[in-house]
């Protein structure tokens, strides 16, 4: 049986002029939603980004306040304030140059020297040995190394401003991780020199390990400082 219900054409019109508006509502929200989330998706990558370059700087503020700290430990008052701050600087400086742990470079200048800039080496038979202040360093090795980086270094009193021992001090010894590729060969060629290592190395024969021993127990020394 056939119905007679016909649907009149502006009544058809209509209900599909309604339905079209539904969508385009539908859509219009959907396309603020999408707008709304990627704006919040936006928000929280900046957020990240904020939240990691915060924990960067915390941490790079806590290695500098670790580095000023341990100085002013092993110079006992020794250096003043300028000072200690500039190196500070410096040591956070390379440190972050060439990924090298602050503490060990200062475990070197407290083997080395006790923290006193005005060190003069000594040989068993108390001749001086002519190396000078914090790190240790011979002129004729720090003019070496100056030379590299445009420093000019004229006499022996220049190596006990601290400044410039531990500038030449530290590229001498990053030089020799970069030869020797290790903390530990690196350590002993710093106290009894490369050439000496490489002819021990090469004739198969032990190292002497004292030195680097007596430079990690100082390490460890440092980084177990409460006030670190």
């Amino acid at each position: 049986m056939k119905s007679n219900v016909r649907i009149p054409g502006p009544l058809v019109i209509a209900l599909f002029a309604v339905a079209f508006l539904t969508i385009l509502v539908f859509a219009d929200i959907w396309l603020v939603r999408q707008r709304h989330m990627a704006e919040l998706g936006k928000q929280e990558m900046s957020l990240r980004s904020d939240l990691q370059r915060l924990d960067t700087w915390g941490r790079w503020t806590m290695e500098y306040v670790k580095i000023d700290k341990a100085l002013a430990y092993l110079s006992k008052g020794r250096l003043t304030e300028d000072t200690r701050r500039e190196l500070t600087e410096q040591i956070w400086q390379i440190s972050h140059s060439y990924t090298t742990d602050p503490l060990m470079i200062l475990a070197v200048v407290a083997q080395e020297s006790h923290g006193n800039p005005n060190a003069r080496g000594r040989l068993q038979s108390g001749a001086f040995s002519g190396a000078l202040g914090l790190m240790q360093i011979k002129l004729e090795t720090a003019q070496k190394m100056a030379a590299r980086f445009g420093m000019r270094i004229e006499s022996t009193e220049d190596l006990l401003k601290p400044e410039v021992n531990v500038t030449v001090g530290t590229a001498y010894l990053i030089r020799l991780i970069g030869k020797y590729g290790n903390w530990k060969e690196a350590l002993i060629a710093y106290n009894i020199g490369h050439s000496a290592v490489d002819r021990m190395l090469e004739q198969g024969q032990p190292l002497p390990t004292g030195y680097y021993e007596k430079v990690l127990a100082k390490y460890r020394n440092l980084a177990n400082k409460s006030f670190l």
